[in-house]
């Protein structure tokens, strides 16, 4: 074998090490059923905003996140094609991201949508009804709304007429509001919305059922999570970035995550009745190694949890909420370790509500205080 040939056989070599290599962290990565169709879906809210600091994330922290997902091999796509691959049990690409933003406030429009038409990155604008017809100066009129839908980037989803805790109001006043935001975009935009989100991500059972007799194709909450086909399509998850929770440290963290699989979730409804509640679900068993999950509650700190068998896990926290909005997260180190990547995390989140505790004077659009690094 002379010098050129052996040039070309190391050279064959390598390159099937190198495929090989790629096939074994593939399967590796999908060695779960779950993980073979997965997405992280992002929501943003106000973009440059100083004045809603805990809902703002500033324009610098925000375009960070864009050279992240730019330079280090996500698949960014619509938010219509990651929904369907689910629905359809199709397999999506590793490290597949959504972008959504609540309540097409201007900034939206100023500060954050040119980021994204550079980087050519499919986005979702939820938007409130009402907002638009009052001439609200903070929020997208529905000439922008016209506009801005002819960007082959942008996809729409509606809020209910009235960005307003669903939960507070009756069935009735909940058709209502839900009926109208639909017709409304049906006048305006002449079509049908297919995406929904409660605001401030709050819902209970009641609400669900009410939704489910739509034809939405997915409702959106804001617990933390990663979408997979068996999620829940009338409560899915997405990761709140806000300028206390959205450091890149975070984005890479949540942008990685994998789902954790989990049923059987107690207390059934998010509205609670007692408070500190007892919290329980059940692990899908292809996930091991449970010693390794913690669990994290916003302003608790990191729960006290038992594994009482067959992959079931119950949290019994020891003092009450004292926040409205209360957010569990639970996080499990991923086996899998590949050189130059992120260490990923398994995640599973839940948003509870304890109504009888008054919001904040400025709502708080925060995450909690979970650290999977210092597990």
């Amino acid at each position: 074998m002379n010098r050129h040939q052996c040039r070309r056989f190391y050279t064959a070599v390598v390159v099937a090490i190198l495929i090989s290599a790629l096939f074994i962290y593939r399967y590796a990565q999908a060695s779960v059923s779950v993980d073979k169709s997965t997405a992280v879906i992002f929501m943003y809210q106000r973009v440059g905003e100083e004045q809603a600091p805990q809902d703002n994330i500033s324009v610098e922290q925000f375009r960070a996140h864009i050279t992240e997902l730019t330079k280090a091999g996500y698949s960014v796509l619509p938010l219509p094609k990651i929904i369907d691959a689910l629905k359809n049990n199709d397999s999506l690409p590793p490290k597949t991201v959504g972008i959504t933003f609540d309540g097409a406030y201007q900034a939206t429009l100023a500060n954050a949508i040119p980021t994204l038409e550079e980087a050519k990155f499919p986005f979702t604008v939820f938007f409130a009804s009402d907002m638009a017809d009052n001439g609200n100066p903070a929020y997208m009129n529905w000439d922008q709304l016209k506009k801005l839908r002819k960007n082959k980037l942008v996809s729409f989803g509606i809020l209910p007429a009235a960005y307003e805790y669903m939960v507070d109001k009756t069935a009735e006043e909940n058709a209502a509001i839900i009926n109208r935001a639909i017709s409304r975009y049906r006048e305006m935009l002449g079509a049908e919305p297919v995406f929904f989100a409660y605001p401030y991500g709050e819902y209970n059972t009641d609400i669900k059922k009410q939704l489910a007799r739509y034809k939405f194709k997915a409702v959106f909450g804001q617990q933390s999570g990663v979408v997979y086909p068996d999620s829940d399509f009338l409560a899915l998850p997405r990761f709140t970035m806000t300028d206390d929770y959205g450091g890149l440290d975070r984005f890479i963290l949540t942008a990685n995550a994998l789902p954790l699989p989990a049923g059987d979730v107690v207390p059934e409804d998010t509205m609670l009745i007692k408070n500190p509640p007892i919290i329980g679900f059940t692990i899908n068993p292809e996930i091991r190694q449970l010693a390794k999950l913690a669990c994290f509650g916003s302003n608790l700190g990191k729960l006290p949890l038992s594994n009482i068998g067959n992959n079931r896990v119950e949290i019994r926290p020891d003092k009450p909420f004292t926040d409205r909005r209360t957010r569990i997260n639970c996080t499990l180190p991923n086996n899998t370790i590949m050189p130059g990547e992120p260490r990923r995390w398994r995640w599973f989140g839940i948003l509870l509500i304890a109504p009888t505790v008054a919001e904040p004077a400025a709502d708080e659009g925060s995450e909690d205080t979970e650290d999977p690094e210092n597990q």
